[in-house]
Order: structure tokens, then sequence, then C-alpha cells
């Protein structure tokens, strides 16, 4: 992943040019950003496990066919992949 100064110092290297005020100034607001970010982050991955069951459990409540032999979720091992690829 490129950081936001790689990206705009490499937007700028490419126009021929060197970066602006309005691309520092974007740079900076993303720096300012970053905490706030941060926490959003966290706690999107504290409530990942709680997020991703919900999505399953959605997910064979409105497809039950996926319960049948055969399909994603025709046994626990089955729904228990179908949960981990979900999380990821």
């Amino acid at each position: 992943m490129r950081s936001v100064v790689t990206t705009v110092v490499t937007a700028a290297d490419a126009a021929g040019r060197f970066p602006s005020q309005n691309d520092l100034e974007a740079v900076q607001g993303n720096i300012q950003r970053a905490a706030a970010r941060l926490e959003a982050a966290e706690k999107l991955a504290a409530g990942l496990d709680a997020v991703t069951k919900e999505a399953g459990d959605a997910c064979f409540n409105k497809y039950p066919y996926l319960k049948q032999p055969g399909e994603a979720g025709e046994n626990q091992t089955k729904v228990d992949k179908c949960y981990r690829d979900l999380g990821h």
C-alpha cells in the first residue's frame, strides 16, 4: 500500500511538476485524519466476528438452498469455512 505522500509526489512527477499547494494541503488533511481513520479501523476490527456472523446468517437465511446436500452449507465444517471466507 502506498502512502498519501508517495501518491502525491508520484502524480506530480508524472505530470512533470512539483507538488502544488493543493497537493500538500491534501497530504496534510490526510495526516490530520489519520487518528480518526485508525480509530474507525480498530472499531471495525473489534466487531469483525459479529459482522461476519450476521452476514453469514443473512446469506443462509436468504438462500436456504445453500443448506442442501452438495451446497456450501451442507455441514458445519462447510458453514465454518463460509464464515471464515466472509471474514477475509
